[in-house]
């Protein structure tokens, strides 16, 4: 059908690429001991690139058999498109190696996420503890007249909800990672440090505003940098709405900031080994001890900015902070006297992305001679990610993956304003 649709499109002078997506996912739902949900998920997508008249159409569909309708709708549109954008079909060819699919153990995890669930005997205070895991294939072909691009990816991604309830008051917990395979023992670990956290969190107070030693475990680094990541594109750049715009060579933030995205490195869950317009990615710096070196692009924009196309079309894999050498209770000791933050919320409300202000409501914990004393909330961290990341004093090992577009490690940095209001 694919081959049919490319060959009368070029019947009506129309170049085109298709990109289809199929997605296999299994997924688990367990609460408080009992399977709530177990469903298989398998659907394709078609994502439809033509150039008419010089003109980039793009269309999607879930159907690709009803050719003459497809045919009259990108010249229609292309009709009414009146932009001089730079555009092209992929011209490069790539075939993932063949690996034997393994299906995991479906009725142990059952087991294993059901006796997770006992927790909620142990601490009478938990009202509900839940687990959830997808367990997603998917693969992602493009196709032009010339050129055939087939790539796979397999990976898990678990997420849990604790809810604990003292005098009235309901406090939750969310934990989400990925990884290649299910590890009970890692979940676990990470259940009994939420449910600690959780009842820490009950007799949690604000503080008085003031500059503060701060460390951001690794899940708030990796919001942060996600949610600013926009500024290393070129895009953002060319049309100045960037805080990064005039920067590129240039020292921005301090030496221990080297930031990589890494889209085909095996130590990571997922590689992606091109774009959604097929140009073939590659492993880079971005910034390289506080130097920004490199924008990121599409073949749009690299065409406008004289560059080389990235590979970032619709897409960051692995974007992430170089570790340093300290554990995070390495980097708890160097805090000493100060604050850690482990939870942030308002990220698209408290982010300024032309300027990298941030004014964040944040939770976390007091830490007085490299022992926490008390859990915190009423807070806000007040910076700017230029400050923040000039700020640096030590990036941790602790790199876990948040996200298939990004992972980090905590980071240690000095002379920060958290706002609140002790009484």
């Amino acid at each position: 059908m694919i081959t049919k649709l490319i060959k009368e499109a070029k019947k009506n002078n129309i170049e085109l690429e298709v990109l289809t997506n199929l997605y296999d996912v299994t997924s688990i739902e367990v609460l408080n001991g009992k399977l709530k949900k177990f469903d298989i998920n398998r659907d394709k997508a078609y994502s439809l690139k033509a150039l008419y008249n010089k003109r980039k159409i793009s269309l999607k569909y879930s159907d690709i058999s009803d050719i003459p309708t497809i045919i009259n709708r990108i010249k229609s549109f292309g009709d009414i498109i009146d932009n001089d954008n730079v555009d092209s079909l992929c011209e490069n060819d790539y075939q993932a190696e063949e690996k034997k699919r393994v299906e995991p153990d479906y009725k142990q995890i059952k087991v294993d996420l059901i006796n997770l669930c006992k927790y909620k005997e142990q601490y009478k205070d938990i009202v509900n503890i839940y687990f959830g895991l997808n367990l997603s294939n998917s693969s992602t072909v493009i196709d032009n007249e010339n050129h055939h691009l087939q790539d796979s990816t397999t990976m898990i991604d678990l997420y849990s909800s604790i809810s604990m309830s003292k005098n009235g008051v309901v406090k939750t917990k969310y934990l989400e990672y990925y990884d290649k395979e299910f590890n009970v023992g890692k979940l676990k670990k990470k259940v009994e440090k939420a449910i600690k956290d959780l009842e820490l969190e009950f007799s949690a107070t604000s503080i008085n505003t003031a500059k503060h030693r701060v460390l951001l475990t690794n899940n708030v680094v990796n919001d942060l940098l996600y949610t600013m990541s926009d500024m290393f594109y070129s895009k953002q750049i060319y049309m100045k709405v960037s805080l990064l715009k005039d920067k590129v060579g240039k020292k921005v933030f301090s030496d221990k900031v080297t930031i990589l995205e890494e889209p085909v490195n095996d130590k990571f869950v997922v590689n992606k080994h091109f774009d959604r317009e097929g140009t073939l990615t590659y492993n880079k710096i971005i910034v390289d001890k506080g130097v920004f070196k490199l924008p990121l692009n599409n073949l749009e924009y690299a065409y406008k900015c004289g560059d080389k196309p990235t590979g970032n079309s619709g897409l960051l894999n692995n974007l992430h902070l170089e570790c340093g050498k300290c554990s995070f209770d390495e980097l708890l000791e160097k805090l000493d006297n100060g604050i850690i933050i482990d939870s942030i919320q308002g990220l698209h409300a408290g982010i300024n992305h032309v300027t990298g202000d941030i004014s964040l409501q944040a939770e976390g914990k007091l830490v007085k001679d490299g022992k926490v004393v008390k859990a915190l909330n009423m807070i806000l961290l007040s910076t700017n990610i230029i400050e923040l990341l000039n700020n640096v004093i030590e990036v941790g090992s602790d790199l876990e993956e948040f996200g298939i577009a990004s992972s980090s490690p905590s980071m240690l940095v000095d002379n920060i304003t958290i706002s609140g209001s002790e009484e």
